[in-house]
């Protein structure tokens, strides 16, 4: 064999099996895929689903330049049929800005590097090892996503304090001033008590709320699930209804998982809620053998990738950050007039799996 990976090889001290060709291109750290010569994706590792969005059912047979930007299909069909003709084990584009894009139709930068192989028919297969170049663009991207998420959080708390709380006590100030007035001119006071009661009670709420966005504390002592129950629950105001499925999963996320994957809910549902216009929300939570699931859907407006809302935009970088955290696989669809779907998997660590029951 002079280029490329047969599925077998076999020499006087070593035969790669099958068994063996399937173990590496599941322990990949980076993503591979198996394109034949029509650019149709024979194979997939699990890694390939983690960095599209796609499960491998939905990868193969399709083609592969589905994972291509739009705008660079074309030239990339082109550029197939010419290293058809001459294959040979290289770097893709090299010198190039390389894009490649996932299901939610985000873009993200990649290397590529390509190799010859073969089926057992001795029909050509190109094997494409992608790497996401998490060091450079990305870490960039997530950094100003960040300071952008930070920007917007403080503003929101200034606001609802200011709004809010600010206002309450305003109010507070100004009944009891009218208190004292009413005390030394012996006029019945009780209803503006009972007025600056609701003031504080308001306050007390508020504060509450701000409290509990810098810091979920349904997560202190208690399960992730507990903790989904009550942001279902609190998020139901105004005539917003949460519809959930929120099973038993046991503890199999520490501090630090248990964190990241309520701020991903709670993110989806809050985008739920103040952007589908749907009026309700489904939230799903459940074990899947060693994967964790959660998933919050709407039937709202949905969305398009290039005609996303940056405060939208900001929001699901930040989702997906915190995906990254855990090790696991965000996927965002979403349509005009459909409506939206966030999906979180999450790998688990192994032991004993607790019952599954509804809530």
């Amino acid at each position: 064999m002079s280029q490329g990976l047969h599925l077998e090889k076999t020499t006087t001290h070593t035969r790669v099996g099958r068994s063996d060709f399937e173990t590496i291109f599941e322990a990949s750290p980076d993503a591979i895929l198996l394109v034949a010569a029509d650019g149709l994706i024979r194979n997939a590792n699990s890694q390939a689903e983690v960095m599209f969005g796609w499960s491998r059912d939905e990868l193969v047979g399709a083609p592969v330049e589905m994972l291509v930007p739009h705008a660079a299909r074309d030239d990339h069909r082109r550029h197939r049929a010419t290293y058809r003709r001459h294959p040979v084990s290289r770097p893709m584009g090299l010198g190039m800005e390389l894009r490649a894009v996932g299901k939610d139709g985000v873009g993200f930068p990649v290397e590529i590097s390509l190799g010859p192989s073969s089926d057992r028919s001795g029909e050509l297969l190109v094997v494409c090892v992608v790497r996401g170049l998490v060091q450079s663009e990305v870490l960039r991207r997530v950094g100003a996503a960040r300071v952008l998420a930070a920007e917007s959080e403080r503003k929101r708390i200034s606001l609802e304090l200011h709004d809010d709380v600010k206002q309450s006590l305003t109010a507070t100030q100004l009944h009891l001033a009218a208190l004292v007035e009413m005390m030394f001119s012996e006029v019945d006071a009780p209803e503006m008590i009972v007025r600056i009661q609701h003031d504080l009670d308001r306050c007390h709420d508020s504060l509450d709320r701000v409290i509990n966005d810098l810091m979920p504390v349904e997560l202190e002592g208690h399960s992730l699930e507990f903790a989904l129950r009550i942001l279902c629950r609190r998020a139901e105001d105004d005539g917003f209804v949460v519809e959930r499925d929120i099973r038993r999963v046991g503890d199999v996320l520490n501090a630090e998982g248990r964190l990241a994957a309520f701020r991903i809910v709670q993110e989806a549902l809050n985008n739920a809620k103040q952007h589908s216009g749907a009026g309700r929300a489904t939230v799903r939570y459940w074990r899947d053998g060693q994967r964790l699931c959660a998933e919050v859907t709407d039937s709202g407006g949905g969305f398009s990738p290039d005609d996303l809302d940056p405060h939208l935009s900001v929001g699901l970088a930040g989702m997906r950050e915190r995906g990254q955290i855990l090790g696991g696989q965000l996927t965002v669809s979403s349509e005009p007039g459909v409506g939206t779907s966030v999906l979180l998997k999450v790998p688990v660590r192994s032991g004993p799996q607790s019952k599954d029951d509804p809530e």
